[in-house]
């Protein structure tokens, strides 16, 4: 009998059949396929083009610098009252990089919405492989959960794995093959934005244990603590620490993929490169926060 293809082997090959077609329908990238809406038409057409990975990096990094050392206005809004509104907000060095930043967190959100309801409404006693799947991750996270903070303050567990997938989905999302798609973690204000999060709720949960007064006079007590301006300064170093390592990861992981991919002219994909950074590199990273932050829960209601 012959054995059956892998589906993943099944992909691989019709991506690379995709990638040698639009090989030679770009005449070896000299053209680009444009598919897209022009004044309310579809159109499909080529037109010349010139790869330059410098111009590329800024458009992919820094759009909106990208758009003002071009003198261009941005067509991604479909909308120029969008834009303006955007505009006047955020300032025309923000406008563009604001508005798929919003965009993409609204998409993880959905997604993480959707992914919630479709499990919660195919809840089984025999479970199918989603419903495995997540009970998997959130008895994984359960158990992370009881061993550092104790089997009585496992009620945490939510809040870890909800801050595990999200990161996680953020992570994965910018592997979809889809224009304007992004990681909204390779923006530093969304990773600042959970490390300050994270840092809030460690304090949260240190008042609540310990008591407000008790857990302040570490702070503003020089005669308890005469190394109390340290502390301080150590709280802030973990809203930076947590949340650059967490940046620093995935940005340095797509630069890595697109200059790479410009080397070998697209032909051939570096499918292995983007499974390692987009899917390995996400996962860890998504991990390496989140036990960070139990960490820091940890180290604040056990002292």
């Amino acid at each position: 009998m012959t054995k059956k293809k892998s589906p993943m082997l099944r992909i691989i090959l019709i991506f690379f059949v995709i990638e040698i077609i639009l090989v030679f329908l770009s005449g070896n990238f000299s053209k680009q396929l444009e598919i897209g809406f022009e004044h309310g038409k579809f159109r499909i057409r080529h037109v010349e083009t010139e790869y330059n990975l410098q111009e590329k990096i800024t458009e992919e990094f820094q759009i909106d610098e990208y758009y003002k050392q071009h003198g261009e206005t941005p067509e991604i809004y479909g909308s120029e009252k969008i834009y303006n509104t955007f505009k006047n907000i955020f300032g025309v060095e923000g406008a563009v990089g604001t508005f798929q930043l919003l965009r993409m967190l609204l998409i993880v959100d959905i997604v993480l919405l959707l992914t919630a309801l479709f499990i919660r409404k195919n809840l089984a006693r025999r479970p199918a492989k989603s419903q495995i799947i997540f009970e998997l991750i959130y008895t994984s996270l359960e158990e992370f959960v009881s061993e550092t903070l104790g089997e009585d303050k496992a009620y945490y567990t939510p809040y870890i794995v909800t801050l595990f997938l999200f990161i996680w989905v953020c992570n994965m999302v910018g592997m979809i093959p889809i224009p304007g798609f992004m990681e909204p973690t390779r923006n530093l204000n969304v990773p600042l934005s959970l490390g300050f999060m994270v840092v809030v709720v460690v304090h949260f949960s240190a008042i609540k244990f310990k008591g407000a007064w008790n857990h302040l006079q570490n702070y503003i007590n020089p005669v308890k603590n005469p190394l109390f301006l340290l502390d301080i300064v150590g709280e802030v170093s973990k809203v930076v620490s947590i949340s650059f390592r967490l940046f620093g990861n995935i940005l340095g992981g797509a630069i890595i993929i697109l200059v790479v991919s410009s080397l070998v002219s697209f032909v051939v994909f570096p499918i292995g490169l983007t499974l390692f950074f987009g899917i390995f590199v996400g996962t860890i990273q998504a991990f390496v926060f989140t036990m960070l932050a139990l960490t820091y829960i940890s180290v604040e209601i056990t002292e």
